[in-house]
């Protein structure tokens, strides 16, 4: 290379970047997009390539001026040999035609593999936008202002306090409106339109500053189409706080769509336009939050984060980073290159690359199970790529490495030891080691068949003989009923039987066959006057249990009130035995059924676990849940099938479980005054009231948890 005259080519553009204290040139190329940092020193020699000197003339002269500070021979033959790659050279030597199109053939291979890579967020380009942001840039032009960012900050606080004081009613049954065939028809429509509007807002930025924007495709995100724009040329831009307002414009118009439906839902009445608003606002908070916003995945918030801690490239250099301390502290590579870094980057690449690839694989695993439990085949295809892409592939090559890389000719031995051994402990750690296995449960505060007070017969109430709270033991009188013409039939119908008795006497004397009809009608009399008194001692409504009564309504409510029949006229509180019926998933039945070890219960709306038991079972699994509160469709955790008006018939089969109250109050919970307030919360709570019940298993290791669910899924999954 040393009588080559190349020199840079006149379409790139550089900028100088600062990353904290380290300056880096910006060497951007317009015609492919792509944006290359090179190190000062470089980047002096590469200004130098100016077509006239040989590539030996220049290096003489840096050495000349720069002494040992200049580049090495081998640095600039790596230099030239990337800028060549990058297509940013030129020189008087005539291309190679067939190295170009082998070069053009790897850009297309490479990323048909990126998006092979990464199934979940395949991207295919389709249109240039350039021309189209160009003339309608002056149109958006008045957003990019101080104004328009105050009236922002402005907009977010007044959806932030609508939302927080409706938000309730937002995330009340939130699963079930989305997952419904209207709900997920209505995210369909409004979904791509928001996410237009958010690339939009890339692209425009962009615009702004002076960058090109030369791609627009559709990307296939967990399968769904939506629109993307390619804005990496603003990478070149020399400022950080330039480069992340570009990557944060998405993220901003997202935002404000939805504060915009936040303030329209809580002001519109129930209706398509308030059902629109809400789709928009789940939509735009959501996607911020757990995707687009969040820097742990490569999108918006990853290199907005990227440009204001000053990282360039942060999931790759944080990946180096690691392999690089594996290197020289585990494995003890000899001659190890030092890992050129600053210090705040050596924290940030520290921290964020372990959480970045826990939270993705996370995300994964959650897209794969959610897609799995409506498209079985899809979801187990996608949860095994991701597997095999971002997990099985990359420890394969990694092993493979150690094993039979040069780099660790000469130790060998110790990377193979550890990396081998770190996995055998890993196993046996899964698979021996115990851990602890529990599970919760809902249910409600269940009503005995005796607690319930009911009327015994029809008639308007009389007295009220317990007050509210009262104690009351089994046969007290608690109702007296009255009704005139019940009292008057039986009058009535006593009478007739005495008038029948007198007439049966007469014919048994004069006419026998006369005398039995009457006795005929003798016998039905009596036994109407016998319906009749029963009625009448039905009239006093007493206990059936001892416990602490309470009526439906004050007394002076139930004061002449007419009642019916079987009508509930108030409950009958047990000192004792009161329990909680528990519905259990068919998943868990086993383990409560052979493992159960301890039972904890507490109320819904409480924090403190007391200890309790199971004292009955019913034997057999039913698909009908004992109370709508349990349903999802009433604040529940179990999904209901919508066909059922009634909410009251699950998607999947359960047994129920009675789980005993506890009887006392003290010596629950660990002493302090919050655990005593939920005690007495609990001992005092009425029937109906939800709780949630942990069951605690003995322990086991971990592989024998996860082999039971995976069993479970599937034979769940392909039950005949």
């Amino acid at each position: 290379m040393a009588g080559l005259r190349p020199r840079v080519a006149s379409h790139v553009t550089v900028a100088r970047h600062r990353y904290g204290s380290q300056a880096w040139y910006a060497l951007s190329d317009p015609a492919s997009g792509r944006v290359h940092r090179v190190t000062p020193a470089a980047y002096l020699f590469a200004a130098r390539l100016d077509g006239q000197r040989t590539v030996d003339a220049i290096w003489q002269e840096m050495v000349a001026e720069m002494d040992t500070e200049a580049p090495s021979q081998e640095a600039v033959i790596n230099l030239l040999m990337q800028l060549h790659g990058a297509d940013l050279l030129a020189g008087d030597i005539p291309p190679d035609a067939a190295e170009l199109l082998s070069r053009r053939d790897r850009l297309t291979r490479s990323i048909w593999i990126r998006n092979l890579r990464s199934p979940l967020s395949m991207q295919i380009p389709l249109i240039n936008p350039d021309r189209f942001l160009t003339r309608t840039l002056p149109l958006v032009q008045p957003l990019f202002s101080w104004f328009s960012l105050v009236a922002w900050l402005a907009l977010m606080a007044a959806a932030l306090m609508t939302v927080g004081q409706h938000w309730s009613e937002l995330t009340e049954n939130i699963l079930d409106r989305v997952m419904a065939t209207q709900g997920l028809f209505a995210l369909a429509l409004c979904y791509p339109v928001i996410k237009v509007l958010h690339e939009l807002g890339h692209g425009y930025a962009a615009k702004r500053l002076g960058c090109e924007v030369r791609e627009m495709g559709v990307m296939l995100l967990v399968l769904f189409p939506v629109p993307y724009v390619d804005a990496s040329t603003s990478a070149a831009l020399p400022g950080k706080w330039q480069r992340a307002g570009v990557a944060a414009a998405g993220i901003i118009v997202e935002l404000t769509l939805a504060a915009i439906a936040a303030l329209v839902w809580a002001s519109a009445e129930p209706g398509v336009v308030r059902a629109a608003a809400f789709n928009v606002m789940l939509i735009g908070g959501v996607s911020t939050v757990l995707i687009n916003g969040n820097p742990l995945l490569r999108f918006d918030g990853y290199y907005v984060l990227s440009d204001v801690v000053e990282v360039p490239n942060l999931t790759q250099r944080g990946v180096r980073y690691l392999g690089y301390l594996i290197n020289r502290y585990a494995f003890r590579v000899p001659s190890l290159p030092v890992f050129t870094a600053a210090g705040h980057e050596r924290v940030t690449m520290l921290i964020y690359t372990p959480l970045s690839w826990c939270y993705r694989l996370l995300v994964l695993v959650g897209v794969a199970t959610f897609v799995a439990a409506n498209y079985f085949v899809i979801g187990v295809a996608i949860g095994a790529f991701t597997l095999t892409v971002g997990f099985t592939l990359p420890a394969a090559k990694a092993l493979w490495r150690v094993a039979m890389g040069p780099q660790y000719r000469l130790c060998r031995g110790r990377a193979a030891g550890l990396t081998f051994g770190a996995i055998a402990l890993a196993v046996a750690v899964v698979l021996t080691v115990p851990a602890p296995v529990h599970s919760t449960a809902e249910g409600v505060i269940w009503v005995p068949r005796d607690a319930i007070v009911r009327a015994g017969t029809d008639g308007f109430v009389r007295g009220v003989a317990a007050g509210p709270g009262a104690h009351v033991a089994a046969g007290d009188t608690l109702f007296v009923l009255e009704h005139p013409i019940a009292e008057a039939k039986l009058r009535v119908t006593a009478a007739r039987v005495d008038e029948l008795e007198a007439k049966y006497t007469a014919e048994w004397v004069d006419d026998r066959i006369a005398a039995e009809v009457t006795k005929y009608e003798l016998t039905q009399e009596k036994a109407a006057l016998a319906r009749e008194q029963y009625r009448i001692s039905r009239q006093t409504v007493a206990a059936a249990s001892e416990g602490t009564f309470n009526a439906v309504r004050p007394a002076a409510d139930m004061m002449g009130r007419y009642v019916k029949v079987g009508e509930i006229m108030g409950y009958v509180t047990p000192t004792s035995g009161r329990v909680a019926r528990v519905v259990v998933p068919q998943s868990d039945i086993e383990l409560v059924q052979n493992h159960l070890v301890d039972v904890r219960i507490r109320l819904a709306d409480r924090h403190t676990d007391l200890r309790s038991s199971v004292v009955r079972a019913v034997p057999a699994a039913e698909e009908d849940i004992p109370s709508q509160a349990l349903a999802a469709v009433n604040g529940g955790t179990i999904a209901t099938d919508p066909r059922d008006g009634k909410s009251t018939k699950a998607f999947e089969r359960l047994f129920q479980f009675d789980v005993a109250l506890p009887d006392t109050r003290a010596g629950m919970g660990t002493g302090t005054v919050a655990d005593a307030a939920d005690a007495l919360a609990l001992a005092a709570s009425g029937f109906g009231a939800r709780v949630f019940v942990r069951f605690d298993f003995s322990w086991e290791p971990l592989g024998t948890t996860l082999y039971r669910r995976l069993r479970q899924t599937l034979l769940r999954r392909f039950e005949t």
